[in-house]
């Protein structure tokens, strides 16, 4: 490949079809990627993202295949590397260069191999006790190191683990003592991720992981180590550009909601219309169990919190028929949140899978194992993200892997029972369609809330509803776990709001952000309701509890704001109709004044506290 001025100019501003360029060439040598990150640093973008590199060892080495993979993915990357071996240095001291630069993401890899190198090779020596101690105090040591971090720095924090990748050929793997060591590097593995979720912002990267594909054999240079303490030859390079790319990518990106799959060729081989039920290929042998091995996949998607749906040209009874009578079908009706069997093209299944899902369109991954049909989908709904699927069934798991579409950092409750909601919510709305009246039909929902206050167990969750919710959301201020920390930290009040009825739990579906303004006034910077529970009187209980609170604690005025755009119309009018006066018509200010005025909330709906 050459980088040159026929592949896009050598200077300007970097924008989509730039980015695009770099997905669609082959960059894979060590000098493609040297000359496309050149390239790559020569333009300006809006998109530009500051990584500080903390290394045990030489990292500068990676520098163009993180940039590389960082412009594929959409962004352009500049990289600050630490002296070697210098990264505590460098996060203890506030005046550091680490600092200096501002970084959106702080990587740390300390190799256990460049700090504790006799649990490599002299693993044996170590009593059991020893073992404890060392782990006790490596996980003590990144404590510091995270804490001092977190309070210097709003970056995000991307942790590789531990891990022995330097066993040779030949080794005995069978053997107790290795047996003995892998178990040992699990338990300070364990003992890291439980220490990174009591830090916000901070995920880890599972060092082995990182070159499973290219197997640990081939991704020691042992030259490259003992001259210049790299220990990483070119593949595993190229490998650690990736995930970190891909990693900070699913950081900043959320995953898209909802997989479109087709159904002949793709959950099963054959097509169910002219093969029957008998004639397709699904079970336990070749070539059916990789179909069936490939919706097992899928059903591992769905418990992740990804949305199924079927776009399908096919007869509804037929399909049916497979999904309720064939005894290696494991998907089945009701793992589909949404169903288009029909004759009708593809866009339309989409446009009204999204409809039916209340989803943007850009949420949306379509899978068809048809040329044509992906083709048709990319010019007709430029916004989904069409998977090029492998002519090769056994690469379909592959395909979607290395998508990246839904790469997750993090997984919350309300993520894996994502699914179970949407049928919830379908249950509902036949409830409703039958119901004489919406008075009616929400007492007879039975709802139960719970009101609590912000901790570590809920942080993750409510961080992502805050960065998600654009409908009923009075201000769409966006907040990081940090902003909300130091909010707590300075006096504020979070609270969530959570909510089941007879049909499911939701789990938390709303947030209200409160501030101290005065002695006896509280400002609400924001209150934000999931768009799954709008039109269920909810946000009215919510508030009121809210301001029952206040009133608890002796507090006399509540103000609110509301800051339009072109998404939250719909709370437009949402302090006056709860008896809210406007005080500051140009700041769209409103105030609640608790001795003198009262809310009007729904009966039906049961009400408790959580205090913790």
């Amino acid at each position: 490949m050459a980088i040159d001025g026929e592949f896009f100019p050598m200077s300007g501003k970097m924008d989509n079809g730039i980015f695009k360029s770099f997905r669609k060439k082959s960059i894979s040598s060590p000098s493609d990627y040297a000359k496309a990150s050149m390239a790559i640093e020569n333009y300006d973008s809006p998109d530009n993202l500051r990584l500080g590199f903390l290394a045990s060892y030489t990292s500068e080495v990676f520098k163009p295949y993180i940039i590389v993979e960082l412009a594929k993915n959409g962004y352009k990357g500049s990289l600050y590397f630490s002296p070697f071996n210098q990264f505590e240095q460098e996060i203890f001291d506030k005046d550091s260069e680490l600092y200096r630069t501002n970084p959106d993401f702080v990587i740390i890899h300390n190799r256990i191999e460049d700090n504790h190198p006799n649990l490599i090779s002299r693993f044996a020596k170590y009593s059991d006790s020893d073992l404890f101690n060392i782990s006790e105090e490596i996980i003590l040591r990144y404590k510091l190191i995270l804490e001092s971090l977190r309070a210097n720095s709003k970056a995000k924090i991307i942790l590789i683990n531990f891990g022995n990748i330097q066993r040779l050929d030949g080794d005995f793997n069978s053997s107790p003592l290795h047996q003995s060591q892998k178990l040992f590097f699990q338990k300070l593995n364990s003992s890291l991720l439980d220490l990174s979720h009591k830090i916000s912002s901070c995920y880890v990267i599972d060092y082995e992981q990182i070159f499973l594909g290219i197997g640990t054999n081939n991704s020691i240079d042992t030259k490259l180590l003992y001259l210049a303490r790299i220990p990483f030859n070119i593949k595993a390079q190229i490998a650690f550009g990736k995930i970190i790319s891909n990693s900070v990518k699913a950081s900043l990106v959320p995953p898209a909601k909802c997989l479109v799959l087709d159904l002949d060729d793709t959950l099963w081989g054959g097509i169910i219309g002219e093969d029957g039920i008998g004639g397709i290929r699904l079970g336990n042998d070749y070539p059916g169990n990789i179909f069936k091995d490939f919706q097992r996949y899928i059903l591992g998607l769905r418990d992740q919190g990804v949305l199924l749906s079927i776009a399908s040209k096919n007869n509804y009874s037929d399909v049916m028929e497979v999904f309720e009578k064939h005894t290696d079908c494991l998907l089945k009706k009701d793992d589909f949140s949404s169903i288009q069997i029909h004759w009708e093209n593809k866009a339309v299944s989409i446009s009204k899978i999204s409809e039916d899902l209340n989803i943007g369109l850009n949420s949306i991954v379509f899978f068809d194992d048809n040329a044509v049909e992906r083709e048709w989908i990319r010019k007709q709904l430029p916004d989904v993200r069409v998977i090029e699927v492998p002519k090769n069934p056994m690469d379909y798991v592959k395909s979607i892997n290395q998508s990246s579409y839904f790469d997750r950092l993090t997984v919350t409750n309300e993520d894996r029972t994502r699914a179970e909601i949407y049928n919830q919510d379908k249950k509902r709305n036949d409830s409703m369609r039958n119901s004489i009246s919406v008075d009616d039909f929400l007492k007879d929902l039975e709802m139960k809330v719970k009101i609590g206050y912000l901790n570590d167990i809920t942080i993750t969750r409510i961080v992502q509803l805050i960065n998600k919710t654009n409908q009923f959301n009075l201000t769409t201020k966006r907040y990081s776990s940090e902003d909300l920390n130091k909010l707590i930290k300075g006096g504020g009040k979070i609270f969530w709001l959570s909510a089941m009825d007879k049909y499911g739990d939701n789990g938390i579906v709303g947030v209200a952000i409160l501030v101290k303004v005065e002695k006896k006034a509280w400002l609400i910077e924001n209150i934000l309701l999931s768009c799954r529970v709008i039109g269920r009187k909810l946000e009215t209980v919510f508030l009121d509890e809210i301001i029952q609170i206040l009133k608890s604690n002796n507090i006399e005025v509540v103000y609110g704001e509301y800051k339009p755009t072109i998404k939250n119309k719909i709370v437009s009018d949402f302090y006056n109709l709860h008896n809210f006066q406007l005080t500051d018509k140009k700041n769209n200010l409103w105030k609640f004044d608790i001795k003198e005025n009262y809310i009007i909330k729904p009966n039906y709906v049961e009400v408790s506290v959580n205090n913790d």
